[in-house]
């Protein structure tokens, strides 16, 4: 049985409290954009999580920068008032400078869970047996969690690259944000859109 929990914002936390195995379900650029690569993104961690989405940002304007490629946190433009209608994301990005707009959220998240039947066993210590009654068990497994990172003009609003990641959950923070990371950025640039 699989079950999806109701706020994305702290899904995406999720994702990336527990270490994670990325891999990229599928990815497409925009033919206009490949081999004209911009040279400033404003990065949008879309999530509740404040300390989460100025990391994400802050890691993705880093690897930005290794390029040689301008990077604007949205923290730093838009601030950490919680949902910020369009109107309001496309004036931080025009007082940016940016050319292009690179949002990540969250899309779904499954979590695997079932019941365990009960089950009557015979437990023998030295000869001695006893007939135990074991309870049904609800059992929980890993969580997937499917997001979208969307790299846009800036200018006209164009999707210029789009990518799917499939994350299973894992232990450490640190790892697993840096190996989400790496894996859209590497995609971009192969994809020749960064």
């Amino acid at each position: 049985m699989l079950r999806r929990p109701p706020i994305l914002g702290a899904v995406f936390a999720a994702l990336l409290a527990s270490c994670a195995t990325s891999s990229m379900v599928t990815q497409q650029s925009n033919p206009d954009y490949v081999g004209k690569p911009f040279k400033s993104v404003m990065v949008v961690a879309v999530t509740s999580d404040d300390l989460l989405r100025r990391t994400f940002e802050d890691r993705m304007v880093a690897l930005l920068a290794k390029r040689g490629l301008k990077g604007v946190p949205g923290y730093s433009v838009i601030g950490s008032r919680g949902k910020v209608d369009e109107a309001e994301l496309r004036r931080a990005v025009a007082a940016s400078g940016a050319e292009g707009v690179l949002i990540t959220r969250v899309t779904r998240v499954d979590k695997s869970s079932g019941t365990l039947p009960g089950a009557t066993v015979g437990v023998g210590f030295y000869g001695y047996w006893e007939i135990v009654n074991l309870p049904p068990q609800q059992v929980s497994g890993p969580t997937w969690t499917v997001s979208e990172t969307r790299l846009f003009d800036a200018r006209n609003g164009v999707l210029a690259w789009t990518g799917v990641i499939d994350t299973r959950e894992n232990d450490d923070l640190g790892a697993a944000l840096t190996q989400y990371i790496n894996l859209v950025f590497d995609a971009m640039v192969r994809d020749r859109v960064l």
